[in-house]
């Protein structure tokens, strides 16, 4: 008899809590709270405006500019590299040159949006097959480089060369790194020289503001006992430049390579932005 009252008083006492406990699992929000995430600190959006500054406008391309680079002077040479490879003090070598800066120069411009072709042809070799003298290096990679300029397009061409100046006057130290200093030079004595020499001040002034005192300028020349066009006449967009000197080493090279690539994409860039005005 008291397990049954005992039952019967269970049985009430459920019936009576069982609304309670329904009405609290039903009043239970059935959904994830996200926290509220807090505002980014004011020093956060300087540096996030800074860095949207920095990223070149360059990189929402989806084409490439093209450059084509030949050595006219193909074994010009750079005293410390020749020595460092060879042992031997030399301005001009046929195994250590300043052909041996094509990785380089390829890496770096692609970094920076431009695909690189490097003319297919050792000039100074040539010359020594055809018994050609060094004056007349231009006449002899001028057919290989109509050649190519026939058949394709490019944005740039550069005839890259190493000045005989000396140390004093090919390089210059900024925040504690040294560079060689490059030069362009124009050959005036053909009608479209203009346009070639626009692209060289251009490029003289961008390399200049990146850092300061790196390009000696553009020197144009023309008349008796200089060449004057420098095979400049077969594309108006032909630079040619004197990049470092005899005494610079391979590190210097590199640098400057560096800052070139740089300065010739924004040129490039900025011209294909003013021609879509």
């Amino acid at each position: 008899m008291r397990k049954d009252a005992q039952l019967f008083f269970g049985i009430i006492l459920l019936l009576f809590l069982s609304p309670m406990i329904l009405d609290a699992f039903s009043s239970t929000p059935q959904k994830i709270v996200i926290a509220e995430q807090p505002e980014p600190e004011e020093n956060q959006v300087m540096v996030t405006a800074s860095l949207q500054n920095e990223v070149p406008s360059m990189i929402e391309q989806t084409e490439y500019k093209n450059a084509l680079l030949l050595f006219t002077h193909s074994h010009e040479a750079f005293v410390p590299i020749v020595k460092s490879a060879t042992g031997q003090t030399a301005v001009y070598s046929p195994t250590s040159n300043i052909m041996g800066f094509e990785d380089t120069i390829k890496n770096h411009f692609a970094l920076n949006f431009i695909q690189t072709e490097f003319l297919a042809i050792d000039t100074m070799d040539e010359m020594k097959k055809t018994n050609r003298t060094f004056s007349e290096a231009y006449d002899v990679v001028r057919p290989f480089l109509a050649a190519q300029v026939k058949g394709k397009e490019y944005d740039l061409i550069i005839d890259l060369h190493r000045d005989s100046a000396t140390r004093n006057t090919t390089t210059i130290t900024r925040n504690n790194q040294s560079y060689g200093k490059l030069y362009f030079v124009v050959g005036e004595d053909h009608p479209n020289f203009k346009l070639n020499k626009s692209l060289a001040e251009n490029l003289s002034v961008q390399l200049n503001e990146m850092v300061p005192g790196i390009s000696r300028g553009v020197i144009g020349k023309k008349g008796d006992n200089v060449d004057g066009i420098y095979n400049q006449d077969l594309a108006k967009n032909m630079v040619l430049i004197e990049l470092g000197g005899i005494e610079n080493s391979q590190e210097e090279i590199n640098r400057t390579i560096s800052v070139l690539a740089k300065a010739i994409s924004i040129i490039l860039y900025n011209q294909t932005s003013l021609s879509s005005i």
